[in-house]
């Protein structure tokens, strides 16, 4: 094998794009009980958060999507695990592959004075099982597609991007209080779990991007309708 040096690993990195960094990502969660719309109905959490701020502007009847990966703190690319079971051959152990696990994913949020983002999925558990009537939803009604990528040097077009099919949170974690974390903002953990993943292409996860925002504005188009007509 031939020598190498710093100069040659700074080559091999530079010949591929550079070192990815872990705080270039982006997430697009959907609500599955809730359309993408750039208003905000939510009265209860404007007025919390005019209150907050002292004041009531046309940015708050605007729900920004670009608002929960902007949230979003840290997560992760699920990994898979391959289950194996050991055979005997000739007196020697193998193993051999029969199925797969997927990883679940954890998501941390910053919390906002309106609570936007646990409201956001406490609605969504509520839905999973109503700890009124004790019922519980079928996984197809309370699943939703998950999409995380890594990005680049670009804003745009993602280097890595995974989906996770028919997700759902499993856990939300509490939110810790304390009057000797004064300097210290509110966080809560989202854990999912989800059917399986998928890894998209680049231009396949491009594509997801400008439709979801196509979606976006179509569904906004079409509330604004709905209200003048």
């Amino acid at each position: 094998m031939l020598p190498v040096g710093i100069d040659t690993l700074k080559a091999t990195i530079g010949r591929r794009g550079g070192l990815a960094k872990s705080n270039r990502f982006a997430v697009y969660i959907t609500h599955p009980g809730k359309k993408p719309t750039i208003f905000n109905t939510n009265l209860e959490s404007i007025a919390s958060a005019a209150f907050q701020s002292g004041s009531l502007s046309l940015k708050s009847f605007i729900e920004d999507p670009r608002d929960m990966y902007l949230l979003c703190e840290s997560t992760s690319i699920p990994g898979r695990q391959i289950a194996t079971q050991e055979t005997y051959t000739d007196l020697k152990a193998i193993k051999k592959p029969y199925a797969y696990m997927n990883e679940d994913v954890t998501m941390t949020f910053h919390v906002t004075n309106d609570m936007y983002v646990w409201d956001f999925f406490n609605s969504w558990q509520q839905m999973i099982i109503d700890t009124q009537t004790k019922g519980v939803a079928f996984i197809a009604d309370i699943g939703t597609s998950i999409t995380i990528q890594v990005m680049g040097n670009n804003d745009f077009i993602p280097v890595k991007s995974v989906q996770l099919i028919g997700a759902y949170p499993v856990s939300l974690s509490a939110i810790e209080l304390s009057n000797t974390a004064e300097n210290q903002t509110l966080k809560c953990s989202i854990t999912f779990a989800y059917s399986d993943w998928k890894e998209e292409g680049i231009v396949e996860g491009f594509a997801g991007t400008v439709a979801r925002t196509g979606d976006l504005i179509t569904n906004s188009v079409n509330l604004v309708r709905s209200i003048f007509n």
